[in-house]
C-alpha cells in the first residue's frame, strides 16, 4: 500500500512540475513587420501632333446679283440717239447705232476669293522653336499656283491663281483646346465663264506640320 500511495504521488509531483514549467515558460513575442522605401522619377515625353480638320468638297455658288457687282452693275439706259435711215432695198431701212462700250470689266478677269474657315488645326510642339506650319496647292506633290476649273461647253472655263493660307504659321495649341482656324484665298478669271452650270476640275490640298 504505501508504495502504491508513493509512485502516485511521485507521479503527481512529476505532472505539477510539467505543468508549473510550461506556465513559467515565456511565449515568443510576434516578429516586428520589416518597410522599405524606393523612389522611382516619372516622366511624360510628348512627341510633336497635327489634327487637321478640313472639309471634303467645298461648292460654291455665285449669285447673280454677285456677278453683276462684279460686272459693273446692271447697265443703265443710256442716252437718246438720234439715227439716220438708209434705203437698202425698195422695201427696207436700214439705221445702225453707235457701238456700245462693250469692254469687260478689268475686275472679271482677276476676282479676289476668299474662302474663311475652311480649315482648323490642334496641335502640340515643342517648346522652344517649335511651330506649326500650314500650305496649301492645287498639287498634292509639288506646290502649283494655277488650276483651270472646266464647264461641259467648250471654251468655258474659270482659270485659278494665286492661291494662299493664312494663317501659314503658329504656335501649338494642345489637343484640348480651341483650334486655330484658317482662311484660303485665291484670284478666279471669269472672263471665259460663258455658261451657268457647274465648273470642276480642281483640287485643293492642305497641309499642316507641327515641329
Amino acid at each position: 500500500m504505501s508504495i502504491t500511495k508513493t509512485l502516485r504521488a511521485s507521479a503527481l509531483a512529476a505532472s505539477l512540475a510539467i505543468a508549473l514549467g510550461m506556465a513559467l515558460t515565456p511565449t515568443p513575442a510576434a516578429a516586428a513587420a520589416a518597410s522599405t522605401t524606393g523612389q522611382t522619377t516619372f516622366s511624360v515625353i510628348l512627341q510633336p501632333t497635327t489634327l487637321l480638320y478640313y472639309y471634303s468638297a467645298i461648292n460654291l455658288t455665285v449669285p447673280s446679283s454677285a456677278l453683276l457687282a462684279l460686272a459693273g452693275g446692271a447697265p443703265a439706259a443710256l442716252a437718246a440717239q438720234g439715227l439716220t435711215a438708209t434705203g437698202g432695198t425698195s422695201s427696207t431701212l436700214s439705221a445702225t447705232a453707235a457701238a456700245f462700250a462693250t469692254s469687260a470689266p478689268g475686275s472679271i478677269s482677276a476676282v479676289g476669293l476668299t474662302l474663311s474657315n475652311v480649315w482648323a488645326v490642334r496641335s502640340i510642339t515643342t517648346p522652344s522653336s517649335g511651330t506649326t506650319k500650314v500650305s496649301v496647292s492645287f498639287s498634292g506633290t509639288t506646290t502649283q499656283a494655277t488650276a483651270t476649273l472646266s464647264g461641259s461647253t467648250s471654251g468655258s472655263s474659270i482659270a485659278l491663281s494665286s492661291l494662299a493660307t493664312s494663317p501659314t504659321s503658329f504656335n501649338g495649341t494642345g489637343l484640348g483646346g480651341a483650334p486655330q482656324v484658317g482662311n484660303v484665298t485665291m484670284t478666279m478669271d471669269l472672263s471665259n465663264a460663258k455658261t451657268a452650270q457647274t465648273y470642276s476640275g480642281a483640287t485643293i490640298y492642305i497641309t499642316a506640320t507641327s515641329t
